[in-house]
């Protein structure tokens, strides 16, 4: 895949699983993220931002960063719901764990119809 379809593509999904009114992040914190796999600047992630919002994407800007607005859940309240799963009985770690983390990519991808 061209670099720059996959940067868009990690700051996207950035903007969806970690973000929400309550957890802004800075392009400065996103682009030091994206790092960890892609070299990426704040610059690539400002412009990443802007066409992601010129297609429509529901991307808020504070003065303390950026976030994907109009989540079904917020990141609160998803760690309440994987950290619940974590605690339950009647499952061996492993499994609480893969479940969690099904739960959380599920409920951090879908938005209501505001």
């Amino acid at each position: 895949m061209e670099k720059k379809k996959h940067l868009i593509l990690l700051v996207l999904k950035l903007l969806e699983t970690e973000t929400d009114a309550n957890h802004p992040i800075t392009q400065t914190e996103i682009a030091k993220t994206i790092s960890e796999v892609y070299p990426c600047d704040r610059k690539t992630v400002g412009r990443n931002i802007k066409d992601l919002k010129e297609l429509g994407y529901p991307i808020t800007k504070t003065t303390k960063g950026f976030y994907m607005d109009r989540k079904l859940f917020t990141v609160g309240e998803i760690d309440f719901v994987t950290s619940a799963i974590v605690a339950a009985n009647g499952m061996c770690v492993e499994e609480k764990e893969a479940l969690a983390n099904n739960v959380k990519g599920v409920l951090s991808g879908r938005y209501s119809n505001k």
